[in-house]
């Protein structure tokens, strides 16, 4: 059979495809659907010859110019997941222009978390924003955005109850590492930890604790989470516990490697860094995960420690004093927030 297309051109996924070799390395640029006709084609093709780093409609400078548009405006927690899914979109659609991007190649970008729902519909909905952006820039035609057409994935609600003992492993592999030796930052990432869990606030609401929060009856919490008119400040009493967590802050040990000396500590922020600077959520998110592979722990979040504190404070006490710890309005929502968690103690009928 004759071939009728261009030199360097192919056929693969129902797209026309430019199939290069750049430093050793094949190299495929999509030019347009097949269902789009040889014009189209042609005229991707010819397209190339231009410089497509000052285009602002290729994809990485769009996710880049997104990031510093509308990404900045976020809170930490969501910038560091920003900078997540901008890493695996820039990979996935390097090649790309923003008005190339069709359905079929949505599907194949969120092949990758097809068994994992949660982050399945993250990454959708992060991709779905960015195509958002490139309409409202004029990159794309009102209406079109390719990710509508791709449905979100069924999630379960999250049940993971991390047990005592889990928690006690997470900890001694926070203070020593695989060669056995202890950790400089496994100090501060221990009282992160055990402050988590005696007050079930948010990975953020800590992250962001300061001293001038910590008085004679307690710390006390204004969740960020929330609107501020509705915004409920919660006070956390003071138990043997949280005072010994605090001290263990504020008296810092000498650092392995320092010659005795404890890291610096800041007049502001409570939980910092080895140098006093304030803990970052890229920081102390990688710093719990290596803690819990390290200790074996599957399928950990460190916002399962919240749901433990409430899970057991309703256990041990009752739902209204869970409630007041969450910073819930009603306690149907405790109910529906702690619910599965841990299977209630019941006795048999007879």
């Amino acid at each position: 059979m004759k071939r009728t297309l261009p030199p360097l051109v192919s056929i693969k996924h129902g797209s026309y495809w430019h199939v290069a070799t750049v430093d050793g390395k094949r190299k495929w640029t999509k030019l347009c659907r097949v269902k789009a006709g040889l014009p189209a084609m042609y005229l991707a093709l010819a397209e190339l010859k231009i410089d497509k780093k000052g285009l602002e409609d290729m994809m990485p400078k769009l996710v880049a110019n997104w990031m510093l548009e509308v990404g900045v405006k976020h809170k930490a927690k969501t910038q560091a997941d920003d900078r997540t899914h901008n890493k695996a979109i820039t990979n996935a659609f390097r090649d790309f222009r923003a008005n190339q991007i069709e359905p079929p190649d949505v599907s194949t970008f969120l092949e990758t978390w097809a068994s994992q729902p949660r982050s399945y519909n993250a990454y959708r909905a992060a991709l779905r924003e960015r195509m958002r952006y490139a309409e409202a820039k004029g990159f794309r035609k009102a209406g079109s955005n390719p990710v509508d057409s791709i449905p979100t994935m069924s999630v379960k609600a999250r049940t993971r109850y991390i047990t005592d003992s889990e928690l006690r492993r997470i900890k001694v592999a926070a203070n020593y590492g695989a060669d056995g030796k202890r950790t400089r930052a496994g100090h501060t990432l221990c009282c992160f930890i055990d402050m988590a869990y005696l007050t079930g606030q948010r990975f953020g609401d800590l992250l962001r604790l300061q001293w001038s929060q910590i008085g004679k009856d307690g710390i006390l919490f204004e969740p960020s989470k929330l609107e501020d008119s509705t915004q409920v400040r919660v006070l956390i009493e003071w138990t043997p516990k949280l005072r010994n967590v605090v001290a263990r802050l504020k008296n810092p040990p000498p650092q392995p490697t320092t010659k005795g000396k404890a890291k610096p500590m800041s007049i502001t922020h409570v939980f910092t860094t080895l140098k006093g600077a304030p803990y970052t959520y890229d920081g102390a998110s990688t710093a719990w995960t290596r803690a819990r592979d390290r200790a074996g722990v599957k399928n950990a979040h460190f916002h399962d420690l919240r749901a433990k504190a409430l899970t057991d404070v309703d256990e041990h006490r009752d739902i209204k004093e869970a409630q007041g710890m969450g910073g819930h309005s009603t306690q149907a929502q405790t109910a529906d927030y702690i619910r599965h968690k841990k299977a209630k103690k019941v006795s048999a009928t007879r």
